[in-house]
């Protein structure tokens, strides 16, 4: 009876998992772009004979070991996060005029110089620091095919391209990078992604679209995302429900097995 516990007890986790999940992507909604995630389950395979010591019947009692083997072992099954997938997407257009705003249309994301070293990101909402570096948000430097990109002002133009032209000359153009695989990308914190892939699976997008004067919303749907936290949280109430009816069941029996009958 105890280990029948563990089932409701597995998919109780597996939701509180979702609701963390559900509830980052509902702080991020208004994060210029930010990427939602989510939860994929699978099933935890059981394994018989891994906890429990296999019966021995007594030596004049025949048996098949097939038949009482189901009874012994951690033969039930359990469900478990299999992985939490990030949504890609495109995130809707948001029209800024502001020429320090940049997005990025299809593919691509913008290079920054940190302190723990280059990190990518989608937001485009930079800045210009003292000495006319174009920054992130996050007070790191962006950067271009030559490096860290400098303007002298917000009279600058971005084409298509993420040429950077000021004053009617070429400054820089933007350093926009791809990965083919973008599970490796990892957060960091302030909306940054840290690259631990192979180096020959990433590189330079040739082609990219840059829209100066726009930024990428988040791609979280709300809505979407709170129908999900509310059946997530049922679940989770059922999966609570069942574990209390067995702790009742087990304390029930346990109770009526010490009773001593005259």
């Amino acid at each position: 009876m105890l280990k029948n516990i563990y089932s409701p007890v597995s998919g109780a986790l597996a939701q509180e998992r979702v609701m963390e999940i559900i509830a980052n992507n509902l702080a991020n909604v208004n994060t210029v772009g930010f990427k939602g995630d989510a939860v994929t389950f699978t099933l935890l395979e059981p394994e018989p004979y891994k906890n429990y010591p296999t019966p021995l019947p007594p030596a004049n009692y025949k048996v098949n070991l097939d038949d009482i083997a189901p009874l012994h072992g951690n033969e039930m099954a359990y469900v478990g996060v299999a992985d939490v997938v990030r949504d890609n997407s495109q995130g809707p257009a948001i029209t800024t005029h502001n020429s320090t705003d940049l997005m990025i249309e299809g593919e691509g994301y913008f290079a920054v110089h940190t302190n723990e070293g280059v990190r990518y990101t989608r937001s485009g909402d930079m800045t210009i620091g003292p000495d006319g570096a174009l920054m992130d948000k996050a007070g790191f430097p962006v950067l271009g095919e030559k490096g860290v990109i400098y303007v002298r002002s917000n009279e600058f133009q971005i084409n298509h391209a993420g040429e950077i032209y000021q004053d009617g000359q070429l400054v820089d153009r933007l350093a926009i990078y791809r990965f083919a695989d973008q599970t490796q990308l990892q957060r960091v914190g302030n909306n940054h992604l840290f690259y631990g892939g192979a180096p020959e699976q990433m590189g330079r997008v040739e082609h990219p679209a840059v829209r100066q004067g726009f930024l990428e919303g988040s791609n979280v749907n709300a809505i979407k995302n709170l129908t999900s936290m509310i059946i997530a949280h049922r679940s989770y109430e059922a999966y609570q429900k069942a574990v209390s009816n067995f702790d009742q069941m087990m304390e029930k029996s346990s109770n009526s097995i010490g009773e001593v009958r005259v």
